[in-house]
């Protein structure tokens, strides 16, 4: 199942996209990753510069994010990342079509329009050291 991700998404869209990006840990290039690779305060702040996140869901757990952010008259797949136990299975391309739909909607704007997660939620889950 698709659907657009949740408030209380933020800690899961965090560990996606960490865990999705080791596979790419070797081929980017050292001085642009890090460790964990996007922090929380950096995930806050794609959301709050527009990203809306959606999910891909298989047996009610979320395996994969992606954003999209509408920018000016164009609309950017930001953030396209799966956990690494569901990498290979087409899942992306699922959630990538998907995304596409919304942007070729007529009214898309209306599933892109102000983003669900807020910057309140990161300040409830900010970590001491992360």
């Amino acid at each position: 199942m698709i659907r657009r991700c949740t408030d209380q998404d933020f800690g899961l869209i965090w560990k996606i996209i960490n865990d999705g990006a080791q596979a790419y840990k070797g081929i980017i290039p050292a001085d642009r990753w890090a460790d964990p690779y996007m922090s929380r305060d950096e995930l806050g702040q794609q959301i709050d510069e527009g990203v809306v996140f959606w999910g891909y869901e298989n047996d009610e757990t979320l395996i994969a994010v992606m954003g999209i952010q509408k920018v000016r008259d164009v609309t950017l797949i930001r953030h396209a990342y799966v956990r690494s136990s569901g990498q290979g299975k087409g899942i992306g391309t699922k959630l990538l079509s998907h995304l596409r739909g919304l942007t070729e909607d007529p009214r898309a704007d209306r599933h892109m329009g102000g983003c669900a997660l807020g910057n309140s939620l990161l300040r409830e889950t900010r970590l001491p050291n992360g």
